[in-house]
């Protein structure tokens, strides 16, 4: 399939899926018993197509400890397109997510909710269809603009669209003189408390538990998987 035959399939996906998106809290931070974090990766990256590894750890929201885990590997046909990441990735996530025995009540992707030009980051793209609360928790800026940011740690400021001057989510210094995590809900939970869901799984790190953690397994996987090779 040619790159806009993907886009204009992509971009019609993207405008029924936002419709289902409810940007208001389906829970708050102190129901929350499981919460989960996915990463994912590529064992031969540069390669198309090529296999992927999507994972999702679930944790007790109290004690942090890992109640479940699932992972899928599959090969992933669909190029790397910019604002349409989750037609990429998401697949594996979603195959991983089947494979829980427990349901996480908030589940937080590496990648952006609604801080995206079509407001569909792969955590609202996720959220809208497992129909459940996620936030998206990225390293960098997709779409957005934010004041100036203090250097402690802790410090926080809105990141809103440009044009519309909603607020889509918030720009949060987790660790001091560090660049900034981008937070911003996916479905079913308001900016606000997106942001306090993903503070208070802040242990030290850049990243917050959930996500840092998936990663790390993440890692493991393809590296053992690699060593059969």
């Amino acid at each position: 399939m040619s790159k806009e035959k993907y886009l204009k399939s992509f971009l019609k996906i993207q405008n029924e899926l936002r419709k289902k998106l409810i940007l208001e809290d389906k829970i708050c931070l102190e129901k929350i018993r499981y919460i989960a974090g996915t990463d994912l990766t590529f064992l031969n990256p540069f390669n198309h197509p090529c296999r992927g590894i999507g994972v999702i750890l679930v944790f007790d929201f109290k004690t942090w400890k890992i109640v479940d885990k699932a992972y899928s590997i599959d090969i992933v046909n669909v190029p790397y397109i910019p604002g349409f990441l989750a037609f990429r990735e998401a697949p594996l996530i979603l195959s991983a997510y089947k494979k829980l025995k427990i349901k996480p009540d908030v589940l937080i992707v590496d990648g952006h909710g609604i801080a995206h030009p079509r407001k569909m980051g792969i955590a609202a793209h996720i959220g809208a269809i497992l129909n459940i609360p996620t936030i998206g928790c990225a390293k960098k800026l997709l779409y957005g603009k934010y004041d100036d940011l203090k250097v402690d740690a802790g410090e926080y400021v809105p990141l809103y669209d440009p044009k519309t001057k909603e607020i889509l989510g918030y720009v949060l210094r987790s660790r001091k003189k560090v660049s900034p995590i981008f937070i911003s809900p996916g479905n079913y939970l308001t900016p606000e408390t997106a942001l306090e869901i993903v503070k208070n799984c802040l242990k030290g790190y850049r990243l917050p538990e959930p996500t840092r953690l998936a990663h790390l397994y993440c890692n493991s996987i393809r590296k053992e998987l690699l060593n059969k090779n």
